[in-house]
């Protein structure tokens, strides 16, 4: 009994220790997801477009400026999962790339359009990466978003890897179809995704701001006529030459898969070993986390007259229901 009682306070202080620590890191992810949201805004949006910290404020490059503010946006809102603190980390960057490079409003209703921009990528960055949060799948789904709209260079090709080894970090032997129809709907998004992003550019190329008398909306048709043109006639060429541009991205993808499922199945192994029902005491039996014995079966033993009973009557039972029980143990 001193054993049994030694090990269920041994159990007991590792347990109290352990939820402590889950706490605490539980406490800490708000923070560290607001900081690591407020880093990466920038190099998720804009690197290789511009300068740190400097935005393409430009007319001419109002696409890049709206896709890459748009995959910001969603980015900060899949690491920022509270609702004012993503908004205030999102405002906060644009209006500081907003000081930095003020439009100089060399022509019509430039600071305008370009504000309008900013600000639309804003919502619809926060609106794509708000469901995120609701698991490894819809985080995966988030970073093929950021990966097919975003304009910048490197960070483009990692957000992809990091999306197709995702939905590993739940596959399981009995889900092999559903992992393999999620790993194909993410291609397919961020393939859409690209589509768009691509088309934008190629209509935003049409866009010519010192033409007077031409006004914005009738523009803004423009680009929207030809970036149609441009799904609808090449979006097979397209695809098939990003696909075959990105085949690095789809090897990393697969180490980062095969990291997951060694790191899950190494997690599991030590989870069993350190499982309560398997610990055994200096005698040989096991113990519950509760700290009772049990026997071979798994039942924790009844006792009359100092031995185990294992489910038979008791030595001093009452009345029961085919009569009362005698001290042999047999009913009269």
């Amino acid at each position: 009994m001193p054993t049994t009682t030694t090990t269920t306070s041994d159990q007991s202080r590792r347990s109290s220790t352990g939820s402590t620590r889950r706490a605490s890191v539980r406490r800490a992810l708000p923070v560290l997801g607001f900081l690591a949201g407020a880093l990466l805004w920038w190099p998720v949006g804009f690197l290789g477009v511009r300068p740190w910290p400097h935005l393409p404020l430009d007319v001419f490059a109002g696409d890049a400026l709206f896709l890459g503010a748009t995959a910001a946006a969603a980015s900060v809102s899949l690491l920022v999962r509270s609702p004012w603190p993503r908004l205030l980390v999102v405002v906060l960057a644009s209006g500081l790339g907003w000081l930095v490079d003020t439009p100089t409003g060399r022509y019509p209703h430039e600071q305008e359009v370009l504000a309008v921009l900013l600000g639309g990528a804003a919502l619809v960055g926060i609106l794509l990466g708000a469901r995120g949060a609701k698991g490894p799948l819809a985080a995966a789904t988030v970073l093929a978003v950021v990966a097919g709209l975003s304009p910048a260079t490197w960070p483009r090709g990692l957000a992809l890897a990091l999306a197709l080894a995702l939905p590993f970090a739940v596959a399981t032997w009995q889900r092999v179809a559903p992992t393999l129809l999620s790993l194909v709907r993410l291609v397919v998004t961020w393939l859409v995704f690209a589509l768009l992003a691509r088309a934008l550019s190629y209509g935003w190329d049409l866009v010519r701001p010192g033409a007077g008398g031409v006004p914005v909306g009738q523009q803004a048709r423009t680009v929207a006529d030809a970036a149609w043109d441009f799904v609808r006639t090449q979006w097979w060429t397209h695809s098939q030459a990003l696909a075959s541009s990105s085949t690095r991205w789809f090897v990393t993808a697969a180490v980062l898969a095969v990291v997951i499922v060694v790191l899950r199945a190494g997690h599991g192994a030590l989870r069993r070993r350190s499982s309560p029902l398997r610990r055994l005491t200096p005698g040989g039996r096991r113990v519950k986390p509760g700290g009772r014995r049990v026997t071979a079966g798994g039942r924790p033993p009844r006792y009359r007259s100092g031995r185990a009973t294992h489910g038979r009557a008791p030595y001093a039972s009452s009345w029961s229901s085919g009569g009362r029980v005698t001290s042999g143990g047999r009913r009269r």
